[in-house]
């Protein structure tokens, strides 16, 4: 019953909406070409009629549908196409009046001009009609009502007209009639049809608008690349410039939110305020780690990170790793081990980092017992870096599977506290980029292992200090903060006071320059992206120059790409990424200040 009332309702409802406008255009740019044809049809007709059985009255018929297309046609010819829903409701019920006179009018000639005694009669008419029925349902076929107005006032004369003659004349009314019952499906499933394709093309347009507004800014990015860069490699450091500038621009506001966090965790509380506190931190921490996730994985697919072979010891680095992740397994319930390394390997720290980084993530997240074990053998001249885990393990048949973007193993529901699929297609990537391997192996219920093998060096590196997990108040200490963006100066500020430093704040390198007239620092903190094309480097590099020794730095930088960190490392300064944890910054100062002072001068 619901669907037969809708199908009447289709049939005799019209309804604003961009659908009606397509098929509102649709209808008046064929419907010419047929009432066009139909003024000589109709003369024809009337010409051979009236030689066969002389009724004048034939050509009195023929200027009214004459009359009625030339009326049409004008319709059809002067008002422009409808902009709006409205305009389009507005010029259907027009064309479907004008549909139900061009369809009565042909109706007429059953009517009027069909003697049931003579058989070529009724054969001239019924086929005159069912040439104008087909090819007017094939013109109108975009609306339903507008194409069944037609049918109807084409149809139901003849019907009536032949029922009420002899019996052969009455056979050929009952076949009209069984016409017209199959061609209102006909036309309906034509309407359907010409609609799915209406509708197939606005999504074309809204994709080719979408596809033609990207490549508009496409070329704009490339015009202004071209125009700032001279060569191919200068358009490749552009990239890289473009990934910076999102990246800082996306961390902004992560980085103060953190900050104005670690400062409010410092002032009273009630309970319940402190478990929205700390919802406000995981929620920061998680867009931060998917933010970094994404555009750590727009690098490595883009094939702008490059890898920079350097000759590096890998037992800070694994220390490092297991002071990070320690912490984690134990609020997880899991064991976490790392075996002495006393090898030194010739590769990208940086990229070794990250791919380290995201095995063990990794193994955490998908063990829920036993523990992870982070281990380094030496296999003909390679050391073989191994992430052991006990978790859920891998099927033989997802083992290539899982290097692919977004692809998550026992994550149906897609929870974002999982990841988003992306850790180990950056892995490969990496690896790639280094021209090394990752290899998997798993059984599936007990558990996985990665290893990644790197070239062995005969240099010595120094292992690197381990920051102090535990740092005091920064009571006294004078910090400078040189950050562009006056939200994040707020925030530094709150949250180095509130632990006890004293802080200067300046937006550029100049008023940076000013401050050191009155203001000796002991650290800067400086942001990477400054005012004027500086950088955090170029900061630091003049606040030692004008205090003439060498002040410990942490530059702070939404960018996860390696160079970055090679830059901190060129300018002996801690490097952190947005947005920056409290606690991190905290360790990073203390870690600073724990460096050498210069002695006091008196006068």
């Amino acid at each position: 019953m619901n669907r037969g009332q809708s199908l009447w309702r289709q049939a005799l409802v019209l309804e604003a909406s961009p659908l009606l406008v397509a098929q509102v255009i649709l209808i008046r740019r064929n419907l010419g070409v047929v009432m066009a044809a139909s003024i000589p049809a109709a003369l024809f007709l009337a010409l051979v009629h009236h030689q066969l059985y002389g009724d004048p009255y034939i050509w009195l018929w023929a200027l009214v549908s004459c009359l009625i297309d030339v009326a049409g046609l004008a319709l059809v010819r002067y008002l422009p196409d409808p902009g709006t829903p409205r305009e389009g409701l507005r010029m259907a019920r027009m064309l479907q009046i004008l549909a139900l006179l061009i369809g009565g009018g042909w109706g007429c000639l059953s009517v009027f001009f069909v003697d049931t005694a003579q058989p070529y009669s009724v054969t001239l008419v019924m086929t005159m009609l069912a040439g104008i029925s087909s090819s007017a349902m094939i013109v109108m076929a975009a609306s339903w009502p507008i194409s069944l107005a037609h049918l109807v006032m084409l149809t139901t004369p003849s019907i009536v007209a032949l029922s009420m003659g002899p019996p052969d004349a009455v056979v050929i009314g009952m076949a009209a009639a069984l016409y017209l019952v199959a061609m209102m499906p006909v036309a309906h499933r034509s309407a359907k049809m010409v609609n799915s394709a209406i509708s197939l093309r606005f999504a074309n347009d809204e994709l080719v608008l979408r596809l033609r507004d990207q490549t508009q800014r496409a070329m704009e990015a490339r015009q202004l690349a071209e125009e700032a860069l001279l060569d191919a490699e200068q358009a490749d450091r552009a990239k890289v410039v473009f990934m910076a500038a999102a990246s800082h621009d996306l961390r902004q506001p992560l980085h103060a939110l953190g900050l104005f966090a670690g400062t409010l965790a410092r002032t009273p509380l009630s309970a319940h305020q402190r478990a929205l506190l700390g919802q406000i931190n995981l929620s920061a921490e998680a867009a931060r780690e998917l933010l970094s996730t994404l555009l750590d994985f727009s690098k490595v697919d883009t094939g702008m990170v490059k890898a920079n072979p350097q000759p590096f010891a890998l037992q800070p680095l694994l220390y490092r790793l297991e002071q990070e992740f320690a912490p984690q397994a134990s609020e997880q319930g899991l064991n976490y081990r790392t075996h002495d390394c006393p090898w030194v390997v010739q590769a990208d720290h940086a990229m070794v980092e990250r791919i380290l980084r995201n095995l063990i993530g990794n193994a955490l997240r998908y063990t829920e017992r036993g523990g992870v074990l982070v281990g380094v053998r030496r296999r003909a001249g390679m050391a073989v870096i191994e992430v052991w885990d006990s978790g859920l393990g891998i099927p033989q048949h997802e083992i290539q599977a899982i290097f692919k973007e977004f692809h998550q193993l026992g994550n149906p529901e897609r929870d974002r506290r999982k990841g988003l699929g992306l850790g180990l297609a950056i892995v490969e990537g990496l690896a790639r980029a280094m021209s090394v391997e990752v290899k998997v192996a798993s059984r599936p219920g007990r558990g996985s292992v990665f290893r990644l093998a790197l070239p062995l060096s005969q240099e010595a590196v120094m292992a690197m200090p381990v920051p102090d997990q535990d740092p005091a108040d920064l009571l006294g200490a004078r910090v400078l903060v040189i950050d562009d963006d006056e939200t994040v100066r707020a925030a530094m500020a709150e949250v180095l006071t509130s632990w006890g430093a004293w802080v200067e704040v300046a937006d550029s390198i100049e008023q940076a320059m000013v401050v050191l007239l009155r203001f000796a620092p002991q650290v800067v903190v400086a942001d990477y992206r400054l005012r004027g094309h500086h950088n955090g480097r170029d900061a630091l590099a003049q606040v030692r120059d004008r205090m003439g020794w060498h002040v410990p730095g942490i530059i702070v930088t939404g960018d996860t790409g390696p160079e970055r960190l090679r830059e901190a490392h060129a300018a002996h300064a801690l490097l952190l990424h947005k947005p920056v944890p409290a606690q991190q910054l905290k360790q990073a100062l203390s870690q600073c200040l724990a460096e050498p002072q210069p002695e006091p001068t008196t006068d």
